[in-house]
């Protein structure tokens, strides 16, 4: 196959777009779609070098896994084994153990699968991302090199005995069958820019098929355009590329038919060189010689940028702050790059699998055993020390250290000709309405919470104010962090593994005796899940029960959330809240307490509203308020607070602190200004959460030596639990209790 080097330009426009989207330099927001041109490029080369092989029939899997190998694993594997080894310096060691695991499956070319499945978990969006993250796109194209020379092997064979232009016709209609089929994919499941879609080998291999059915073209007729034709292909290729860096961006579905901009363009791009008479004027630039160069490093370009850029931001977050951060990125990229180039990859590529020999293949697959192993080792480490979190035991264990409450078990849905109970504990029937039934088996109530020792809400403020003071002097985490942070990555508590996701017409979960004389429910979202231990701290399970009333991503407000991880309209969150206000107005609450996250995406109509979020999510919360204010006589609103970093995140090995650890009340004042604004409308008691947790405007992440959040935006439960007796002066001052 002759070397091209118009296509090595288009590796470097590509790498480039990539580089600059992800340093966040203006105008190229939609650089991301570089991956896509990469892809092309893939199923062009790679196609046109298999078919060359099975017509000379000298095609060898051997050969052509061997050539793949020493191509890709020396450079991906020793990126991944320096971050590993910088991360377990320079990093914490839970976030350490993180980049480990990711490494892993970056090393097995399994980390789209892997980013798929942590996406899926909706509390996994208040952590960083992993340094190793772009090692998804080298697991698609892995992943197409296993099957598709096998693909094509079968075929030969089913086809025998027919002539090369039957062959490839036969095979350009299965490769366009496939492409269209994963099209078709991309663009029924790309509309809600879900990570689903976007990791996944079906929704991006009509992109290598793109270019698997331009070699096909090629090879079986070998293009003569003339001067016009080139040129034009040149000028919208390069025209695609570029309106792809410049209006694309990350809220649109991608990579539905919005992808087919920079991988059509990508592919006229590699045709307007492709012709035998001409090249155009695009592809002669694209072959300079100093841009071809930088295609040629483009892998080790892609490998190495973004480990900078995330170590960078993590270390040094005063350059990444300032306008110096790109260039020092590019420059200290592009010179690692060409170094790597020289001494890794140039050395790898000349390796041969001589005939009867397997030294060669030997020494290379013994290399890159012993990286992935050396990397599975080092993720393993911190766990075998016993030092990290396990996520399974944290979520099933007994109620985290301080707390002393665990929930019952949630009511299961009754039948309509349930029993009823002496308490009436109501349930819903299957047509939405609340019935009684029978009262649930309840667990062994625990401990009732210490006993809140009764004070003004301003002498209580006076005292806590100095402790959120001491939290922004921190520069190191107090060796008696409580919890620690080798358990925040579990430490949603035992309330998250009990009381999440409950059927449409049901409670979460119940607090305290059965026949308790008061009764107070907490409605909203996560956020109000995460306030459960203020409450219950401050009202104490004697004679109280607390009733939780939340779903994820259902915020207080009338409005049809979109699921930040789904791929439409979540409408049993409408459902839902239409029981919950018939529930609340059947038992009659003494207290309601509301608490949610208000910036959730929001469907209008069957699209992600977008620009109209704002106006939608107020007119929802306006609404929402209207209807509950009648229900019952004390409602109070615990306002959404301030996010941050996580410190799983934030803190460097040692237990240093950056300045990420702390949290600004400005991120979300124009939310917690309306919230208050409406509270007020509806005479419903409000809470600026940011009053309790910040000083001057500033958040710290730990206040009174535990860590405000788990994972940057939820309490954990000892904090949560902390809140309680400001929470209860606060409720005994607006006479709520």
């Amino acid at each position: 196959m002759k070397y091209r080097a118009d296509i090595d330009g288009l590796r470097a426009l590509a790498v480039v777009v990539v580089v600059l989207s992800h340093l966040q330099i203006p105008g190229f927001t939609g650089g991301f779609s570089g991956v896509d041109v990469f892809f092309v490029i893939s199923g062009f080369l790679i196609t046109t070098y298999l078919v060359e092989k099975l017509n000379q029939g000298a095609l060898s899997l051997r050969e052509f896994y061997f050539r793949r190998a020493r191509r890709i694993l020396p450079m991906a594997l020793l990126v991944l084994l320096l971050t590993v080894v910088a991360s377990f310096y320079f990093l914490n060691g839970v976030k350490a153990t993180q980049v480990g695991i990711d490494s892993f499956w970056s090393a097995i070319f399994l980390e789209n699968l892997h980013l798929i499945q942590q996406s899926a978990d909706y509390f996994n969006h208040g952590f960083a991302v992993s340094p190793v993250q772009h090692y998804w796109s080298l697991a698609v194209e892995e992943q197409f090199y296993l099957v598709f020379p096998l693909l094509l092997i079968i075929f030969s064979k089913l086809l025998r005995k027919v002539s090369k232009r039957v062959w490839l016709i036969s095979v350009a209609s299965l490769v366009a069958a496939i492409t269209g089929a994963s099209l078709a994919l991309a663009a029924s499941q790309g509309i809600a820019a879900s990570s689903s879609a976007y990791f996944s080998s079906g929704t991006r291999a009509y992109e290598i098929g793109i270019g698997a059915l331009l070699a096909l073209l090629m090879l079986g007729k070998n293009p003569s355009f003339n001067r016009i034709w080139v040129n034009a292909f040149g000028v919208v290729g390069i025209g695609a590329i570029v309106a792809s860096s410049l209006l694309l961006n990350g809220s649109q579905g991608f990579p539905g038919a919005l992808a087919l901009l920079p991988t059509l363009g990508a592919a006229l791009l590699i045709a307007a060189g492709s012709s035998s008479v001409k090249s155009s004027v695009v592809s002669r630039l694209l072959a300079w010689r100093p841009l071809a160069f930088v295609g040629k490093i483009s892998f080790s370009v892609y490998l190495i940028h973004w480990p900078l850029i995330i170590f960078g931001q993590q270390l040094l977050p005063e350059l990444a702050a300032s306008w110096m951060f790109a260039p020092v990125v590019l420059a200290v990229t592009l010179a690692i790059s060409v170094l790597a180039f020289f001494l890794v990859e140039t050395p790898s590529r000349r390796l041969q699998l001589k005939p009867r020999s397997k030294r060669p293949l030997v020494r290379l697959a013994f290399s890159s055993v012993a990286a992935v192993v050396a990397i599975g080792l080092a993720s393993s480490a911190w766990a075998i020390t016993g030092g990290t979190w396990n996520t399974a035991q944290v979520l099933i264990s007994a109620p985290v250290s301080g707390n002393k409450y665990v929930p019952n078990e949630p009511t299961p849905a009754e039948s309509p000709t349930a029993t009823p109970s002496a308490t009436g504990t109501p349930t819903a029937s299957p047509t939405g309405e609340p019935t009684p039934t029978a009262t649930p088996k309840q667990t062994k109530d625990p401990k009732p919470p210490t006993p809140v020792v009764e004070a003004s809400l301003a002498n209580l403020l006076r005292v806590w104010s100095s402790k959120v003071t001491d939290g922004l002097a921190l520069n190191k985490v107090p060796d008696d962090l409580t919890p620690p942070i080798a358990s925040l990555l579990g430490g949603r508590g035992v309330q998250w593994a009990r009381c999440m996701d409950p059927a449409t017409h049901q409670t979460t979960c119940t607090y305290g005796p059965a026949n308790a004389k008061r009764t107070a429910v907490i409605l909203g979202d996560s956020y109000a899940l995460a306030v459960y231990p203020m409450v219950i701290q401050a009202l104490g399970l004697t004679n109280w029960k607390v009733i939780g009333l939340n779903q994820r991503e259902c915020m207080v407000a009338d409005i049809t959330p979109w699921p930040w991880t789904g791929s439409g309209a979540d409408l049993k969150c409408l459902d839902h809240r239409a029981w919950v206000n018939s529930y609340i107005a059947q038992i009659k609450p003494d207290l309601v307490v509301l608490s949610d996250q208000p910036f959730h995406p929001i469907a209008d109509g069957n699209q992600d509203s977008g620009d109209q979020h704002d106006r939608l999510w107020q007119g929802g919360l306006d609404t929402a308020l209207a209807a509950l204010r009648p229900l019952a006589k004390n409602i109070v609103y615990f306002g959404v607070p301030t996010s941050q970093q996580a410190l799983t995140d934030c803190v460097l090995a040692g237990g240093s602190m950056t300045p990420q650890c702390t949290g600004s009340s400005d991120w979300l004042s124009s939310y917690v200004t309306t919230q208050a604004n409406l509270s007020a409308r509806y005479q419903i008691p409000f809470i600026n959460a940011n009053d309790w947790l910040c000083s001057r405007g500033k958040c710290p992440g730990i206040i009174d030596k535990t860590p405000v959040y788990w994972d940057g935006a939820h309490f954990t439960e000892d904090f949560a639990a902390k809140l309680g007796p400001l929470f209860r002066a606060f409720l005994i001052e607006h006479k709520l209790i």
